[in-house]
């Protein structure tokens, strides 16, 4: 038995198709959580005598730890400082300073045009926009 379909019944198919994948991203898509680290030039401090970096928002709102001395503290590029095999400090990592996040939806609504884009954590000459 071979089923034929006019053209108004695939046209139906593939509309019903594709509702059913954007319904599926819609519900997905928010699960699906998107990292943009932070851009090579951004400015981050380092502790030479460690060999450990931290996010400039976490040095200047004083939440490093007791026995830290900021004023050793060196600022570079993040670039600079994974050049010299430095580590990220764990706390600053924990709390998401090195990763701006966004859901799937987010960015598909972005690329489509529905919505704007948020501004970045970081500027072009590699401040922080906080």
């Amino acid at each position: 038995m071979q089923l034929e379909m006019s053209n108004s019944e695939r046209v139906y198919s593939v509309v019903a198709i594709l509702l059913g994948i954007l319904i599926l991203l819609g519900l997905v898509g928010q699960f699906i959580i998107i990292a943009d680290n932070a851009p090579p030039q951004a400015v981050v401090y380092v502790d030479q005598s460690t060999g450990v970096y931290y996010a400039p928002p976490y040095i200047l709102a004083k939440k490093y730890p007791p026995g830290l001395d900021e004023s050793k503290l060196k600022a570079v590029t993040i670039n600079e400082a994974a050049q010299k095999s430095y580590q990220a400090d764990l706390t600053c990592v924990e709390q998401g300073y090195f990763k701006q996040k966004s859901t799937l939806n987010d960015k598909l609504k972005i690329k489509v045009g529905l919505a704007e884009a948020p501004p970045s954590r970081w500027n072009q000459d590699g401040s922080w926009n906080w």
